[in-house]
């Protein structure tokens, strides 16, 4: 069920974005055309702390300057594709989504979304190139890059003798009986294992480096001793020190230093993995001028840095200025962007299947 967010509504500020019709006329007129105006935007976000961060960095304010109700609904990228398909750009449920990147890669293959036209959107200029180019197809970018987390390494600094400084050394001795490894089937397994055929110098739609990296993690056995499969376990292994070191997400691991863990984190040297999300409009949006000029507002720096503070990752806005405390840790920029890794999720979705249960076998059943 939708969930609609009220707030006081500050003076109704008229955008640029969005046109008063003519004479009754709310069609799209010659070139970029005139927008129907209409008084809401839908959009789906994930739920818990995802859904409260964004709404206290950027929909509540949105909703505030511009009287558009927000009509929030929580959930996640499988549901909403298989909406935006079944509408197959007409009459979509949702204007504005958040999406990872193999679900984007599936929206615009099947011209699903709205390209970002700069004119209604112009913050999605200032995102960062690396991250624009992902997303780019003849010209038009379908998607505004927002939260860049990163797949490293997490570690407990209290119960490892050495700082990690790359994915191999996971395989170090030191570790016997102290790593925990998601499955392929989670997100950070499947980037982990990307991450590993990536630092072997594999590419994922060559099944001699597949089979080349599963060879790799067979070596891991012995250094590992769990298998957890999202991050409620990942935490709870962590702070009992039942595992001292598994693949992780840098923002989590910086909300858990905040919160008191002895926990390290390293960017692997040989390429830590993209885990972005971005925000896109599917083809047929109702409120389209609005579902622009919201994008617009969430692709802004302001709401960037103060989302950033708040889930303690970094972001896509090369104007977003961090705290002292996060710019410390967290490693944002070009310089940074263009060596990540990137799931190749065009090679590995369709093997997905046949790759999880070949990771099961490689760690005697991962439980």
């Amino acid at each position: 069920m939708m969930k609609k967010w009220h707030f006081v509504l500050g003076l109704i500020l008229t955008s640029v974005l969005v046109l008063t019709a003519c004479g009754g006329d709310t069609g799209e007129e010659e070139g970029t055309g005139e927008l129907p105006e209409t008084d809401e935007v839908v959009v789906g976000v994930y739920g818990g702390n995802w859904e409260e961060q964004i709404v206290e960095a950027g929909l509540q304010q949105f909703e505030e300057d511009t009287g558009i109700e927000v009509i929030v609904n929580a959930g996640a990228d499988a549901n909403w594709f298989s909406s935006i398909k079944s509408a197959g750009g007409e009459n979509a449920q949702y204007d504005v989504l958040i999406f990872q990147p193999d679900t984007i890669e599936r929206a615009i293959a099947g011209d699903l979304l709205e390209p970002l036209d700069p004119e209604y959107v112009p913050n999605v200029e200032n995102i960062y190139d690396s991250v624009n180019e992902r997303f780019t197809m003849d010209g038009d970018v379908y998607a505004a890059g927002f939260s860049m987390g990163q797949l490293g390494i997490a570690y407990r600094t209290d119960l490892v003798p050495f700082e990690p400084e790359n994915w191999m050394d996971l395989w170090d001795e030191r570790f016997e009986g102290q790593v925990g490894v998601s499955s392929p089937s989670y997100s950070a397994g499947l980037q982990f294992f990307s991450g590993v055929m990536n630092a072997i110098g594999g590419e994922e739609s060559s099944e001699a480096n597949i089979d080349a990296t599963f060879e790799k993690l067979s070596e891991l056995q012995s250094n590992t001793v769990a298998y957890p499969d999202n991050p409620g376990t990942i935490q709870t292994l962590l702070e009992r020190g039942e595992i001292s070191a598994i693949p992780f997400w840098d923002g989590r691991v910086f909300a858990l230093q905040d919160a008191g863990l002895d926990i390290g984190f390293t960017y692997p040297e040989d390429g830590p993995v993209a885990a972005l999300a971005s925000w896109v409009i599917p083809k047929g949006a109702p409120n389209l001028a609005n579902a622009y000029e919201l994008v617009n507002h969430l692709s802004s720096p302001e709401v960037q840095g103060a989302f950033a503070e708040l889930s303690y990752y970094g972001m896509t806005n090369e104007n977003v200025e961090y705290s002292e405390s996060l710019s410390e840790r967290v490693q944002v920029g070009e310089e940074f962007y263009q060596d990540l890794t990137w799931v190749d999720y065009e090679a590995l979705t369709p093997k997905l299947n046949d790759i999880t249960e070949r990771w099961t076998n490689t760690f005697d059943g991962g439980q």
